[in-house]
């Protein structure tokens, strides 16, 4: 059935009992406006008719007081006169706000000027010498005579009040009957013409819904196809997917997926994700969290950071990364949690070929280092030698034995130097990060010396961390060289290690250490891109491999390496920040980052 037919035919159905109500509310709210009104105007005269009684009172009292003075000329009399005065003002006020019409505004003006002659009559009753009888009378009678006036004016004011009253109650119950009348007749015919009209509208109705049953059918086989066809989409991909319900159960797995986990579907659904799919750090064999979890705690896609394996149901190791996605319905409420992963273990092979590629890179540029810091006393050991062989002053080959002397003992520092910079043992020990840092900005301050660069080192703090200090040195040496390569003749490095606590959890303590140089800087298009394989600005002499494997080494430690860079004076430079935990390697590692190492806010 057509969408517009249908809704054309559930408009008339519904179109005349809406019309029909809304002509009974309009006669309704029309009705109870006119009654409303009626009794407003009602209760708003009953209003002014208490008031008038009260300034009526009022006005008696004052008369009365004026009378009893005036026959015993004792000011106690006068106490009714004086409270009726200090409410009679208010009382014509009040009246003043709730009459309207010309007429009776009119007379209530005309009552108050006449009252406050009255006042001023009465005060000058008061203050006169007392009269003799004949006088008082005479007073007496003429303050009545005015106040008779007064009444005269009340009376008329309150006979017209009360007639408006009375017509609007009168209103008030012809109105009701319309109303009640007119109620009844649109009742009866609403529902005799509601019953004609919904009896022949039902009828097609009927018909349109039993046309439109068909369609729904129809289009259910449509979808189960659809369902099907998806089904089989996803359990073709190459990639590993687990479906799962919001308390974290499995409800679907791929082909792929039974095959990385050594699950069958069937055996796992409605088990929990953390015995399908449990996954350890690489470095540290600890736990980590289960992406579903993370997905149902933070309600938002998450990716799985470096370094992470899985164990296969038969006890395979997989390294793995993966991504979890949360499911929504219509509505945005999260019915389920997606989970998509693949085996990396090829890749994690090359990434261990590369790293092993630029340590060998890394031990030619130290070796050529090392040749460069030997040769110069070499050179001078050969020319004292040659020296001392063909003189025959015995105090000349002296001095030039103790010269030659002073060269070995170079040659021999440089040797020990060199022995101790690379050694480094596979077991995770504690060492002190103050004692690398001054040890390799030490081998490579002969290097700054010729090149005109200035080092300030400040490495003092004592605290230590679980790790390799070996790979430390080889982190420091990447980032100083790089510094080196990056200043000209009169920069300065600042190197610095602190003792710090990790901002992403204030409960880590651990050291910062910060390599900062006025250098040049890196261009802000070429930040993204410093901690990416390969990526060099360096075309002869880089690999494109050290800042990268410098990154994985602090990461495998459980710390961060982050960057900011200026290239616009005048504070142009570089500033790189290591932070390593004081048990990085011994603590459980979340396996989901951000990875936002790279910050190009230009402060150094």
């Amino acid at each position: 059935m057509e969408p517009r037919l249908y809704s054309r035919l559930l408009l008339r159905l519904l179109a005349l009992p809406i019309a029909a109500l809304t002509v009974l509310a309009l006669l309704l709210g029309y009705g109870l406006q006119r009654i409303q009104e009626s009794a407003s105007t009602v209760d708003r005269a009953d209003v002014v008719i208490l008031h008038s009684n009260r300034l009526t009172k009022l006005m008696v009292d004052e008369e009365t007081g004026l009378r009893g003075f005036l026959l015993s000329r004792n000011p106690i009399f006068l106490q009714p006169l004086h409270d009726a005065e200090q409410q009679i003002e208010p009382e014509f006020n009040t009246l003043f706000t709730m009459v309207h019409r010309p007429d009776q505004v009119a007379r209530l003006h005309r009552l108050q000027d006449t009252h406050r002659q009255w006042e001023q009559k009465a005060y000058q009753d008061i203050h006169s010498a007392s009269p003799d009888l004949s006088t008082m009378e005479q007073h007496m009678l003429q303050r009545k005579q005015d106040m008779d006036s007064l009444r005269v004016l009340m009376d008329e004011f309150l006979n017209i009040v009360m007639g408006r009253r009375a017509e609007h109650a009168a209103a008030d119950i012809e109105v009701n009957q319309y109303a009640r009348i007119g109620l009844v007749l649109l009742v009866a015919l609403v529902a005799a013409v509601l019953t004609l009209e919904t009896r022949r509208v039902f009828h097609k109705l009927t018909a349109a819904y039993n046309r439109q049953i068909q369609e729904i059918e129809l289009r259910g086989a449509e979808s189960y196809v659809r369902e099907q066809w998806l089904n089989t989409t996803i359990r073709s991909i190459g990639d590993a997917v687990i479906a799962c319900d919001t308390d974290g159960k499995v409800d679907f797995m791929n082909l792929v997926a039974e095959q990385l986990t050594g699950w069958k579907e069937a055996d796992a659904k409605k088990r929990s994700l953390h015995e399908i799919f449990p996954i350890f750090n690489e470095d540290t064999r600890a736990a980590v969290e289960n992406p579903v979890d993370k997905v149902r705690r933070l309600g938002t896609v998450v990716g799985l950071a470096n370094h992470t394996f899985l164990v296969a149901r038969n006890g395979t190791e997989v390294c793995i990364d993966d991504s979890g996605a949360p499911i929504r319905d219509s509505s945005g409420k999260m019915i389920g949690v997606v989970l998509v992963f693949r085996d990396i273990t090829e890749r994690r092979m090359s990434e261990g070929a590369l790293m092993r590629a630029e340590k060998l890179a890394a031990a030619g540029r130290f070796a050529a280092s090392v040749a460069h810091e030997v040769n110069n006393p070499l050179e001078g050991l050969t020319n004292l030698v040659y020296i001392a062989l063909r003189s025959n002053e015995l105090g000349e080959i002296r001095h030039l034995l103790a010269q030659a002397e002073s060269e070995l003992g170079r040659i021999a520092h440089i040797t020990r130097q060199s022995l101790g910079f690379y050694r480094e043992t596979s077991t995770p020990a504690h060492f002190k990060p103050a004692t690398i840092v001054r040890e390799v900005t030490d081998f490579y301050t002969s290097r700054a010396i010729s090149l005109g660069v200035s080092f300030i080192v400040n490495a003092k703090t004592e605290r230590e961390v679980l790790g390799s200090a070996g790979e430390l040195r080889q982190i420091l040496s990447n980032l100083l060289a790089n510094s080196l390569d990056a200043c000209a003749s009169g920069a300065t490095i600042r190197i610095e290690a602190n003792s710090a606590i990790d901002p992403r959890d204030l409960s880590r303590p651990g050291v910062r250490i910060t390599i900062a140089d006025t250098g040049f800087g890196i261009p802000a298009k070429h930040l993204e891109s410093i901690f990416e394989p390969f990526f060099t600005t360096k075309k002869d002499t880089g690999t494109g491999l050290g800042l990268w494997v410098s990154r994985e080494l602090v990461e495998k430690h459980g710390g961060t390496l982050r960057v900011r860079s200026r290239t616009s004076d005048p504070l142009c430079g570089t500033v790189f920040s290591i932070f390593l935990p004081n048990q990085g390697k011994l603590q459980t590692i979340d396996s989901f980052s951000t990875n936002n190492h790279v910050t190009a806010d230009g402060v150094l």
